[in-house]
């Protein structure tokens, strides 16, 4: 199953998240942001490339001023919601488990 990385503003309390997401770029919340960093909009068939490269994504973010952004994993079936944030080691955990 591919897995895409895009950074979103989840609504709608407008919370920063790098969204991994389940099935591809066509599963993606719709509210994504032109990629900025390296790894945004790639689709992964590991999901610990894509947690790993989310997890990248996330640190510069915060870097360049986004200090609340967090991870996010989740599969929108081609709907839109909000994934809750979740911590890195949990997001590795996640994709250990191949969920």
């Amino acid at each position: 199953m591919p897995y895409t990385v895009t950074r979103q503003r989840q609504w709608p309390e407008g919370t920063p998240v790098v969204e991994i997401s389940r099935g591809g770029l066509d599963y993606t919340n719709p509210d994504a942001l032109s990629p900025k960093y390296p790894g945004e909009f790639r689709t992964y068939d590991d999901p610990r490339d894509a947690v790993e490269v989310a997890i990248a994504i996330c640190r510069a973010w915060r870097k360049d001023g986004q200090r609340d952004a967090m991870v996010g994993v989740g599969a929108t079936l081609g709907m839109t919601m909000p994934f809750d944030p979740i911590t890195f080691q949990e997001a590795r955990e996640w994709a250990r488990c191949g969920r």
